[in-house]
C-alpha cells in the first residue's frame, strides 16, 4: 500500500505579518486502533512591519489522523513529508500546504487491495480444487460421442409401382420398336408415357396435343389398359 494525502490549514497569528524569515515543520505519530494519530509542528521566526528589525518566534501545533485498513502489516508501517509549502493571506493568516505520505505492507492470505476494490484472496487449495474440476468437465464433454443431430428434410415418399403398371408383355415391346422402325421419317423423337387409371387415347392425345388419330397409328392400337405403355410422337420443328 502507498498513499499520498494532502493536509491544508490556514494559521492565524496576532499581529501583522509582513515577512516569514525562517520556518521549519516537524511531526509526530503513533498508531492506534486502526488509525495513524500524529501532530505537525510549525515553527518558525517572522517580522510584523517592513522596517521592523525584530523577529518575532512562532509555533502551531497542527493534529492530523488517517484511518487504516484491516489488512495493513503495520510493523511494516512507514510516514515521510512528501511537499511542504506556505502562504501569507491578508494581513496575519498564514496558509500552509502538506503532502505527505503512507506506505505499508499487505498480511498475506486476507485481503488484496487494488486501488479502492477489495478482493478475497482464494486459498491455494480451494483454487486448486476448482481448477480440478474444471479440468474433469473439459475432458468429460471431450470423450462423450456427439449426440445425431435430428434432420428436418422431409424424404419425399415414392409410391413403389404396382404389378399392373410394370406390366408390358413382350409383344407390346415388339409392338412399338416395329412402331418405330416403320413410322414416318419425319417423326424422329418420341416419349415413352405409362397409362394411369382413367386414362384414354383421346386424353392422352389431348395432354400432349397431338391427334387421336395419330396417337392410334404410331401405336397400332384402339384401346389402351392400366400399365400400358405407348408412344407420344413428337413432329420435329
Amino acid at each position: 500500500m502507498f498513499i499520498k494525502i494532502p493536509f491544508e490549514s490556514t494559521l492565524d497569528f496576532k499581529t501583522n505579518i509582513y515577512e516569514i524569515t525562517k520556518m521549519s515543520l516537524e511531526h509526530d505519530y503513533n498508531v492506534n486502533e486502526g488509525a495513524v494519530l500524529g501532530n505537525f509542528y510549525v515553527t518558525g521566526e517572522y517580522r510584523s512591519h517592513e522596517v521592523s528589525v525584530n523577529k518575532e518566534p512562532f509555533k502551531f501545533t497542527l493534529p492530523f489522523e488517517v484511518e487504516l485498513r484491516d489488512d495493513i502489516d503495520l510493523d511494516t508501517l512507514e510516514f515521510n513529508i512528501e511537499d511542504f509549502s506556505y502562504t501569507i493571506e491578508g494581513e496575519n493568516k498564514l496558509k500552509v500546504n502538506i503532502e505527505y505520505s503512507l506506505a505499508a505492507e499487505e498480511r498475506k492470505g486476507e485481503l488484496i487491495d487494488t486501488d479502492e476494490d477489495v478482493f478475497e484472496e482464494v486459498p491455494d487449495e480451494e483454487l486448486q480444487r476448482e481448477m480440478d474440476e474444471l479440468d474433469e468437465l473439459v475432458n468429460k464433454e471431450v470423450t462423450e460421442e456427439p449426440k445425431e443431430e435430428e434432420t428436418t428434410e422431409e424424404i419425399e415418399e415414392v409410391e413403389e409401382p404396382t404389378e399392373d403398371e410394370e406390366r408390358i408383355t413382350k409383344e407390346q415391346e415388339k409392338t412399338i420398336m416395329e412402331t418405330i422402325t416403320s413410322s414416318d421419317d419425319t417423326f424422329v423423337t418420341y416419349h415413352v408415357h405409362m397409362v394411369k387409371e382413367s386414362e384414354t387415347m383421346e386424353s392422352i392425345a389431348t395432354m400432349y396435343s397431338i391427334p387421336t388419330s395419330l396417337l392410334q397409328e404410331y401405336n397400332n392400337v384402339d384401346t389402351i389398359s392400366l400399365g400400358d405403355k405407348i408412344l407420344i410422337p413428337k413432329v420435329d420443328e
